[in-house]
């Protein structure tokens, strides 16, 4: 950890971003242009490959929530972590594609205590990339979800999630669930929940999409910096970091291999 914390007003000047390559197009603080987001996205969902299928499906995902419930009536859960990137991208595609590019994207971030600051940087970089209305409230989960219902106006009857089947709890989930009894009520549409790890990587990667730079230090999993830490599967003493890129995992069932309880992504 004490490598992380040294290197963190490095990470504050690049706004908690990855480092490495990105589109030229997404080379900046300011408001993404969603028109250029909807072609490139539009574009690999014609692929005729795992991803682009993936793709293709979220995107029918996304377009369905929108026409069921309405642009009003749905918000976005986001915490910086890769899959809700993901997600977020494919939403600001989408948004375009329905004529919604220049509306805000109704967002809640449940935070945690001890946050990485890398995360909250990343957080608030796309919030004015992607036009983010973005409500911070505090764990746990479920108080803060019905917190976000009981202050927002209109109630959100849908909320996209970055869930995927792999995480806890999410085996028997499909694209669209409501919520369990005794949590808050709305319908939750989890448009990745079928991608692999690797689907998730390939995406950011292969559109140039900013991602928070913990990840190219070998986290997998984020979540506090208490509960936190590179994964141990991705250790490699021989480059500068001690861990290979979080791309680099092999086996999608150690993703979470460096977390300490928490269920946060």
């Amino acid at each position: 950890m004490d490598s992380v914390i040294s290197g963190l007003a490095v990470e504050s000047l690049n706004h908690g971003c990855t480092d490495l390559p990105i589109d030229p197009h997404f080379e900046t603080t300011q408001r993404f242009d969603f028109k250029y987001i909807e072609k490139t996205v539009y574009n690999l969902a014609e692929s005729d490959d795992c991803l682009g299928r993936n793709v293709k499906e979220a995107i029918k995902v996304i377009e369905k929530a929108y026409q069921d419930y309405g642009f009003e009536s749905i918000a976005i859960s986001f915490n910086g972590g890769k899959d809700c990137t993901v997600l977020l991208h494919l939403v600001a595609a989408v948004m375009s594609r329905l004529g919604y590019q220049d509306e805000l994207i109704r967002t809640v971030f449940v935070t945690y205590p001890n946050p990485f600051p890398h995360v909250d940087a990343f957080v608030k970089v796309c919030i004015r990339r992607y036009n983010l209305q973005c409500v911070y409230l505090p764990g746990p989960m479920k108080q803060a979800l019905q917190q976000y219902l009981d202050m927002s106006e209109p109630k959100p009857k849908a909320i996209f999630v970055g869930i995927r089947r792999t995480d806890p709890y999410a085996d028997k989930l499909s694209h669209f669930d409501k919520t369990d009894e005794g949590w808050p009520e709305f319908m939750r549409v989890q448009p990745v929940i079928d991608w692999n790890y690797k689907n998730i990587w390939d995406f950011l990667i292969k559109l140039g999409i900013p991602y928070c730079s913990l990840y190219d230090g070998g986290y997998t999993s984020l979540g506090s910096m208490e509960n936190t830490f590179p994964n141990p599967y991705l250790l490699d003493k021989t480059i500068p970091c001690g861990y290979k890129h979080a791309c680099k995992l092999e086996n999608e069932l150690h993703e979470r291999d460096g977390r300490v309880g928490s269920s946060k992504k």
